[in-house]
């Protein structure tokens, strides 16, 4: 039982929050019903913010509603997760590769004040906001208000696999979002592209070994060979 009840302003994102959380812990498994009144009843909410959650979470394709059956896990495997990260990885590309033909000084002076602190960070959770922070602003910079919208669809999930992950070195990831940015700055947009995509493929599989190990994942060997260590993101992806 939550110690305070939830606001209802952001109680639907909550809901979202707590039940990805509840996937990545493992405690909700691929194909489960999730129990509607329950999840109300343990945030201590109505079930209006819970169905919308539920829709939010539908949308993006991590459960789904069945006529006079309920709401169920959909499958949780490597190739979904893999899939995940491509994307994004993708849709970040683009953002950086336009920001690398026209870029703004201003915004790569902040880029490489982040990344520097992003070196020296001392803790996970420093680093998390840190690179929340290169992503928005590369992402603001360099995305379309199409474009902003695909990647807010991907950063609650992906926030969740972060968290679950164990990450890496804060000077691995510093380095990561160092030759982006320089790409970036050089004005060489399928350098900057290359860069994001690859760290994405990269941590991507490094999240499905995790998650793997400690039995998360539905039966199934992942594919290109889940056990590569991450060279890029680290940290949740928000926008």
């Amino acid at each position: 039982m939550v110690s305070h009840p939830i606001k209802l302003e952001k109680a639907s994102s909550q809901v979202v929050d707590y039940l990805l959380e509840e996937i990545f812990e493992g405690r909700l498994r691929s194909g489960q019903r999730i129990d509607i009144i329950n999840v109300s009843k343990i945030l201590e909410i109505s079930r209006s913010p819970v169905r919308e959650a539920v829709v939010m979470l539908e949308r993006d394709g991590i459960v789904s509603s069945r006529p006079h059956r309920g709401v169920f896990v959909e499958p949780f495997d490597a190739d979904s997760i893999l899939d995940d990260f491509e994307v994004m990885g993708l849709l970040s590309g683009v953002a950086v590769a336009r920001l690398a033909t026209r870029p703004d000084p201003e915004v790569i002076a902040e880029l490489r004040r982040l990344v520097r602190e992003l070196e020296a960070a001392g803790s996970p959770d420093r680093m998390r906001e840190l690179v929340q922070e290169i992503l928005r602003a590369e992402h603001r910079a360099g995305g379309s208000r199409r474009l902003l919208a695909q990647l807010r669809a991907f950063a609650g999930y992906l926030s969740w696999v972060f968290r679950v992950h164990s990450g890496q070195p804060p000077g691995t990831s510093a380095l990561a979002h160092g030759r982006v940015v320089e790409a970036i700055a050089a004005g060489e947009p399928e350098q900057a592209s290359h860069h994001r995509v690859e760290d994405f493929r990269a941590a991507g599989k490094a999240v499905v070994q995790d998650l793997a190990r400690r039995g998360v994942l539905a039966e199934g060997s992942p594919r290109d060979g889940a056990g590569v260590s991450p060279a890029g993101a680290g940290s949740p992806p928000r926008v």
